[in-house]
């Protein structure tokens, strides 16, 4: 069986050497990619999908874990998860406090579905509003290396309630019956969900399943600081779905749009357009569920 460990060493706070130690008592050498440039987990994956790779890992964070699924997708390359990053929000979708890496070949293949978003894949979360913008400060301070990832988190959350922003949204979308939903609004937030965690271990889609073929939309209607303050901990708990203002569609497949550009994330990634069209990829990533790791 052809198999390939990937090590992102841009996840996390630095490059675990330990690691990479202990993880040659199971693993060749030439069977270890430890990554170098930001286009390395891409060309790693690529160049192991066409060469009839069948088990992939990586250790990394969500991004590097975003990167691997959309080259995965609809093959027939197994992908692995080794949480390795600073939020591992996706990895929360699941309980590795039981997982053992001596246990790493004792595990059950099960397909995950995807989303497409604008013609890119999505294993995650896709939003817009608040959280992106939370994102783009949050960013912003990282690269000007000022802060530590939580307190570089912290600040962006404070720099969006302070420069809020809602959104004027037009909603047309497939619900889990096939029926047709149209709606408008201002928005605070808009999540887009296949896992339930995102932005540090906030929890938007609490009854979200990542192979149940329907993706989990939240909105979050156009309030201020004091309503934000008051919703911000069951936002992060779960808990906030029957909440005022909150509402919670299941959908297949649908638009989102409106009359001036605005950003938006895929796994953390920002883009900005004027409209995002998505659509459920059901079963199209073979995952691979490792002993002692329970959804």
């Amino acid at each position: 069986m052809k198999k390939l460990f990937i090590i992102s060493s841009k996840s996390g706070r630095s490059y675990d050497e330990k690691f990479e130690r202990e993880l040659l008592k199971y693993f060749d050498k030439d069977e270890i990619k430890v990554t170098k440039k930001a286009c390395d987990t891409v060309k790693f994956a690529q160049d192991f999908r066409d060469k009839g790779g069948e088990i992939l890992y990586i250790r990394g964070g969500d991004g590097a874990l975003s990167e691997v699924a959309s080259v995965l997708c609809g093959s027939g390359t197994a992908l692995g998860l080794i949480p390795g990053g600073t939020g591992n929000d996706f990895s929360k979708n699941f309980s590795y406090h039981n997982f053992k890496l001596e246990n790493i070949f004792a595990y059950e293949i099960s397909p995950i579905d995807l989303i497409e978003v604008n013609g890119k894949i999505c294993i995650n979360v896709t939003s817009l509003g608040f959280d992106t913008n939370v994102l783009k400060y949050t960013y912003q301070l990282l690269k000007n290396k000022k802060a530590s990832g939580k307190l570089a988190y912290l600040y962006g959350v404070l720099k969006s309630v302070i420069n809020l922003e809602n959104l004027d949204l037009k909603i047309s979308c497939l619900d889990e019956k096939n029926e047709e939903v149209n709606l408008s609004g201002s928005f605070l937030i808009s999540a887009l969900c296949n896992g339930s965690y995102y932005g540090n271990g906030f929890n938007p889609s609490p009854r979200g399943k990542i192979d149940d073929g329907i993706l989990n939309l939240i909105l979050a209607e156009k309030m201020g600081p004091l309503r934000i303050a008051s919703l911000f901990t069951s936002y992060r708990k779960g808990k906030h779905l029957g909440k005022s203002g909150v509402r919670e569609i299941l959908t297949r497949s649908g638009k989102i749009s409106s009359d001036r550009e605005f950003l938006y994330n895929i796994d953390g990634e920002i883009y900005s357009g004027r409209e995002i069209k998505y659509k459920i990829l059901e079963k199209k990533l073979k995952w691979i569920y490792f002993k002692g790791v329970k959804k």
